[in-house]
């Protein structure tokens, strides 16, 4: 179940000690990803891909049951309210401050 492996993956990224030169809070932007390692790329993509399978329903909407079940200690997962019409985001708050974020489009 996706949401099993996503509560995996987010203790795998939280117990990882990973680089993030900049302090750049957002994990997903271009900047992280530029300034990190591959490990952590790797567990930020995978974070990513779970979330973006377990989180939201085939119409683009998110699953509220699912990010309440997917939370671990420590992470919150909230959909953002500010986002365009056609858009649903998630972010994934870790607790050094910084965020995932995973958006798709809404049918």
């Amino acid at each position: 179940m996706p949401t099993t492996a996503l509560r995996t993956t987010l203790r795998q990224l939280l117990a990882h000690d990973f680089s993030n030169p900049d302090n750049n809070p957002n994990l997903s932007g271009v900047r992280f990803f530029c300034a990190t390692d591959e490990p952590t790329r790797m567990l930020i993509e995978q974070v990513e891909l779970l979330a973006s399978e377990a989180l939201f329903d085939a119409t683009g909407r998110a699953l509220p049951e699912r990010m309440r079940a997917a939370a671990i200690e420590g992470v919150s997962i909230q959909q953002r309210r500010k986002a365009p019409d056609d858009e649903t985001v998630i972010r994934i708050a870790l607790p050094d401050k910084s965020y995932i974020t995973v958006s798709t489009a809404r049918l």
